[in-house]
């Protein structure tokens, strides 16, 4: 149980943090941010907790092509907030042009 509320100190204290760079900073934020940051810790509980790399390196592998499927929502969000859309509208098209990359690489890629 001790070991679940670091995972979610951890995990909280860098989301925070990086939203308060952000307010001063968003290059800099966006450099957090950008880091797989959720990666690498998720790697490191799963090596501590189980010493399964070849687990670790399957997820590294799934993380690659999902990540590439995130690129629509850095490429629709901008544009949309950008030409007078809402936030909210915007989070959602955005949101579902990701999901939708999303799906069709679970198809095409990650066939089971």
């Amino acid at each position: 149980m001790f070991q679940y509320f670091i995972k979610v100190l951890i995990s909280a204290t860098i989301i925070v943090l990086a939203t308060e760079i952000s307010k001063r900073s968003s290059v800099l934020a966006a450099l957090i941010i950008a880091l797989p940051l959720v990666s690498l810790i998720t790697f490191c509980w799963i090596y501590f907790e189980t010493k399964d790399t070849l687990k670790i390196a399957n997820l590294s592998y799934e993380i690659l092509y999902f990540g590439l499927a995130t690129i629509p929502l850095f490429l629709l969000l901008p544009y949309m907030l950008k030409n007078g859309f809402s936030f909210f509208f915007s989070m959602i098209m955005a949101c579902l042009s990701t999901a939708l990359t999303m799906l069709l690489v679970k198809v095409l890629i990650f066939k089971n």
